[in-house]
């Protein structure tokens, strides 16, 4: 296991040496509500585990802040984006109709925090780096079943009962880096991308691997946080920009192009990354080994302490997901829709799963 982690932390600091770039380049902005919820599946709705999950992000140049900056990993680059949002997260038991506490099943647990993030490309490379502090607290604090119990009753559902038997108040101070980067199987409609990532925290240590390929009509996954239209960037190629591109990266550019000078590849890439429509699937694979899960353990430093007694080996860690869906955008409005489905961390063999719809608002 820490062989593992300690190969991925290789692999993620090794990513981080320099680059700069001549473009001019202004950071997207944006208003994201992002719901996680089962509601929004077919197969495997239930409330069981992860439950619930809601956050309002918000993107702005205003978080470019130079003590931030270094703290948080990042390629030495031009095309650099910045977040603030705040989370509340819901995991509850398969059976949540008792009351009493059900030691052959997860415990009950609400988290609220913030999330600080900061991405920063490599465009000509086709390589990103993506970096997050969270500051919060997970317990009765969070009010997550309270959140839980008001939306059942909004939609006439029954209630959560055992909220009072969830995990107690306890520090949320955890960081993730993650390194993505472009495979060259990759052509004007589709892209096909690694990731590695690490985390580390009070609540939380894991370290995974996966894919990502989407397809459609896109614009390009390095050039911000996912390629969201951007009426403010200012960013405009040349043909001496193309020249950096390497042979396998130019691959974005439809091949009857790239035969052409510099100038007509350097024009078709103006068109691509100003487009307002945007129409592609998405199709995700991880595998993670869960070091420390504190939605199940509670978190490093616990305010008081839990009713719950739960151990390193009272549940699966290694977990597998997988995740499809769709984006649309046009001009300023973005959404997403996701399904998710991962393995069981109580039951050999289990599976559920969710659904995320995200809707943003670029400004």
């Amino acid at each position: 296991m820490r062989l593992l982690i300690t190969t991925f932390f290789i692999l993620l600091i090794g990513a981080l040496s320099a680059q700069n770039d001549s473009l001019k380049y202004n950071q997207v902005r944006f208003i994201k509500l992002n719901q996680s919820n089962d509601l929004f599946t077919y197969w495997y709705q239930s409330d069981k585990y992860f439950t619930d999950g809601v956050d309002i992000e918000l993107a702005h140049p205003i978080f470019n802040i130079k003590i931030a900056d270094k703290i948080l990993y990042g390629f030495d680059t031009k095309f650099k984006d910045y977040s603030l949002s705040i989370n509340q997260d819901m995991y509850t038991p398969e059976n949540t109709k008792i009351r009493t506490i059900d030691s052959n099943d997860r415990p009950y647990a609400g988290q609220i925090y913030f999330t600080y993030a900061k991405y920063s490309n490599r465009f000509f490379e086709g390589k990103k780096i993506i970096s997050s502090v969270f500051i919060g607290i997970q317990g009765p604090f969070a009010k997550a079943g309270e959140a839980q119990n008001f939306a059942h009753d909004v939609f006439n559902n029954s209630s959560i009962n055992g909220w009072d038997n969830q995990i107690s108040n306890g520090l949320i101070l955890d960081y993730d880096v993650s390194y993505n980067s472009i495979i060259p199987l990759s052509s004007p409609v589709n892209e096909l991308h690694y990731f590695v990532n690490a985390h580390i925290g009070t609540l939380n240590s894991s370290a995974e691997v996966g894919y990502r390929f989407i397809f459609g009509r896109y614009i390009d996954s390095y050039v911000n946080f996912y390629g969201i239209y951007n009426n403010r960037n200012a960013c405009y190629f040349d043909s001496s920009d193309v020249a950096k591109m390497s042979k396998a990266r130019r691959k974005i550019i439809p091949k009857y192009i790239r035969k052409q000078s510099l100038e007509q590849q350097a024009r078709y890439l103006n068109r691509k990354m100003t487009r307002k429509f945007q129409l592609y699937f998405f199709t995700e694979g991880h595998i993670s080994y869960i070091l420390r899960d504190g939605s199940v353990q509670g978190s490093l430093i616990q305010f008081s302490d839990n009713i719950y007694e739960f151990n390193y080996d009272d549940y699966e860690h290694l977990k597998v997901l997988g995740r499809y869906g769709f984006v649309i955008q046009y001009s300023n409005f973005y959404m997403e829709y996701a399904r998710y489905l991962q393995n069981d961390s109580f039951q050999d063999d289990g599976v559920f799963g969710y659904g995320k719809i995200i809707l943003s608002w670029v400004f």
